[in-house]
């Protein structure tokens, strides 16, 4: 037992053994004796607390907290955002000026650090950008690689026919980036050629040519990043490039048909053929998406990313994978706009393109750009559309909860006693304390809520026991993936019960460990072989929504463990033969109809958290059962706690506030107190919805 949330788990069911003997047994008195036993005193008096969990008075938590700690870092070396010497908040300074301070103090993080020392210590003289890098007015970060040798933009690129225009910067150096910012002002001048001398084929031609130029003239390092991109490259060209033969020969049969069917005179005033305008509109390849050619809009000021057209699901999907590549969530943007999907092989490129630009940021100090959460907002739209195609299980049920009358008068009873928990007098209805719950209730099963890569723990190790207070030795793989899984599911339930996803919060997410053979410790991810039965939003009024996730399969990891629903027997029902049975097990069977889940790995149950979905977990009788228990509320949250003195740094105000927030909350490896990590959670599932979703919609 680790904490007093364990003693008292421990206590509950060892007094509710003592008291269900005693009654029995015929001993009404001593069986409405609460907590009285000797055995259930015991427990308490032989708990050992943990110096990390001792519960303190609460005017001593307050003036500790207020006066130590900030709530989003806490006292480290990354520093502290404190409002005023009088008020400290939860959160401190940004990132980025952090790491000015420290880059200015010690030059970096000491051994994360893998540049040569030299080049640290230049760092105050080199690390401001060039000029022209700051110049284009482009919301995204520019891309990290200052260091590498600047490539001058291809040539080629002013080889086709019609102007063209740059969609989105190159990544392979700060210099190529700020040329192709740069390109369309240029190009708009340029003298559209005469249209005899149009070719088709040029685009593509140019395009190989560039991506081949770009290619070879990158560092070793940086062509192992292009190798995925300059594949899609060549594959799109060779599309484009059987497009516009195609094209040509519709054109001869059209140029056949009209000359033996129309008058001679007809043919001159026809414009240029429309087969070609279309192909002419059609981005030509997917690498990168800058050399992306479309006919220029007149008085298209709004952005420098021009949208496709037209544009084909092969060459969306190329073009998406190449965007993915680059971490291009600009380009990502205008496709998903415009109709172009996320496959899940897609959808997973994405993902790790995240991982590999989080784990970069961490090694070399630098902020995380602001693609970083557009991307994962794009993941996260997509992860459920994807899972909107699986297979769901719904079963409607009767929103139920205690009767107003004499519901006080029962309640000790029905908390303290495992089996008078059913028997509780219930009214319909939903409660819903405080939230803005629908009024419909069901319960949900999702065969295949997750993919089997996204729950293997050779892939995320940590996932089996993850919790958001301790993450100091936890990837940014396994913790990206924890935050969309848990997103998925407050998704799903904004889906299934029509509620706004701005109203809807994670109260609690972790992982659980279930083993045969354990007693029940209680408390977040604490072991045991059962759990008894229960009512979430008994346990907690703000628990309006539930899931669990399963990351492991009844009868190859563990057997027993079933996850059970149970209900009254309803009126008119058979009446059941239980004589055979234990009678623990009779009194648990008697009157109700269990109906149980035997889960299985990357499966989950989503349903409400009343009266109408009591639920309990039968005894694990061998091996290792894990999961993952959320819950989720609809109350709201207090305007004010979004400010001093709650937190310093309130709501984000723009992409990049959001990216700051994500490594600041969740992404940044640092030893903490326990005090300091429960305030760091506490902002974090306070801002849940605002790190998930675009500014559009917060």
């Amino acid at each position: 037992m680790s904490n007093t949330a364990d003693v008292y788990f421990a206590q509950l069911k060892q007094d509710s053994k003592v008291r269900k003997i005693a009654r029995l047994s015929g001993d009404t008195e001593r069986s409405n004796q609460v907590f009285s036993d000797d055995s259930v005193k015991a427990i308490k008096d032989g708990f050992n607390q943990n110096p990390y969990t001792i519960e303190k008075n609460l005017a001593e938590a307050r003036a500790e907290i207020e006066g130590t700690v900030a709530m989003h870092h806490g006292a480290s070396e990354f520093g502290d955002r404190i409002v005023d010497p009088n008020n400290v908040a939860s959160s401190g300074i940004s990132y980025k000026e952090k790491l000015e301070q420290m880059k200015a103090k010690r030059g970096g993080r000491g051994a994360v650090v893998s540049s040569p020392p030299p080049v640290v210590a230049a760092a105050p003289v080199v690390v401001a950008p060039p000029p022209k890098v700051e110049a284009p007015p482009v919301a995204t970060f520019a891309p990290p690689k200052v260091e590498s040798a600047p490539l001058p933009p291809p040539p080629e690129i002013e080889i086709p026919a019609q102007p063209i225009v740059v969609e989105q910067p190159i990544v392979s150096s700060a210099t190529t980036t700020a040329a192709a910012q740069s390109a369309p002002a240029a190009q708009a001048t340029t003298t559209q050629p005469p249209p005899a001398t149009k070719d088709p084929l040029a685009k593509s031609v140019a395009s190989v040519e560039a991506a081949l130029k770009m290619y070879k003239e990158s560092s070793p390092s940086e062509r192992e990043e292009m190798v995925m991109p300059l594949r899609m490259a060549l594959m799109a060209a060779a599309s484009a490039s059987n497009r516009a033969i195609m094209d040509a020969e519709m054109n001869a049969e059209r140029a056949l048909l009209a000359a033996a069917s129309a008058p001679a005179a007809v043919a001159p005033t026809t414009p240029a053929s429309p087969s070609i305008v279309e192909s002419a509109q059609q981005p030509m390849m997917g690498f990168p998406t800058t050399y992306a050619v479309t006919k220029p809009e007149e008085d298209s000021a709004e952005s420098n990313v021009v949208a496709p057209t037209a544009i084909s699901d092969e060459d969306a999907k190329l073009q998406l994978g190449a965007a993915v590549s680059r971490m291009d969530a600009t380009t990502i943007s205008s496709l998903l706009e415009h109709g172009a999907k996320m496959d899940e092989e897609t959808t997973d490129a994405a993902f790790w393109a995240v991982v590999r630009a989080v784990d970069r940021a961490e090694e070399e100090d630098k902020p995380l750009s602001a693609d970083v959460p557009r991307m994962l907002h794009h993941i996260f739209d997509a992860d459920l559309d994807h899972l909107l195609g699986r297979e769901q299980i719904r079963t409607n049920v009767t929103c139920m909860q205690p009767e107003e009358l004499g519901a006080n008068a029962i309640a000790m009873n029905s908390i303290f006693d495992d089996s008078a928990h059913k028997d509780l007098p219930l009214a319909e209805g939903r409660r819903c304390e405080d939230g803005e719950c629908c009024d419909k209730c069901s319960r949900n099963v999702f065969p295949t809520f997750a993919m089997g890569s996204e729950t293997n723990f050779d892939i995320f190790p940590e996932l089996a026991s993850l919790t958001f207070n301790e993450l100091e030795k936890v990837s940014a793989a396994t913790i990206l993936q924890f935050m969309r899984l848990i997103e998925r599911v407050r998704r799903t339930i904004a889906h299934e019960y029509g509620v706004p996803l701005s109203t809807i919060l994670p109260l609690q997410a972790y992982s659980r460990k279930y083993v045969a053979g354990t007693t029940q410790q209680g408390g977040g991810g604490g072991e045991g072989d059962h759990v008894i039965l229960h009512t979430d939003e008994a346990t907690h009024t703000g628990y309006h929504y539930s899931c669990v996730i399963y990351l492991s399969t009844h009868g190859e990891d563990f057997e027993g463990g079933a996850f059970v629903f149970n209900d009254p027997q309803q009126e008119g029902a058979p009446k059941q033969n239980l004589e055979s049975l234990p009678l623990e097990e009779q009194i648990r069977r008697t009157g109700r109809e269990l109906k149980p889940y035997l889960p299985t790995r990357g499966a989950a149950v989503i349903f409400s958290s009343g009266w109408e979905n009591m639920h309990e977990v039968e005894t694990i009788t061998s091996g290792t059962r894990f999961a993952v228990p959320c819950f989720f509320t609809t109350c709201p949250v207090p305007e004010e706690a979004y400010g001093p003195p709650t937190m310093a740094v309130g709501k984000p105000k723009n992409d990049d506030d959001i990216a700051d927030d994500w490594l600041h909350l969740l992404l940044t490896h640092r030893e903490e107190e326990p005090h300091q990590s429960l305030g760091r959670v506490k902002e974090l599932l306070m801002k849940w919805h605002y790190l998930c979703t675009p500014l559009a919609e917060h």
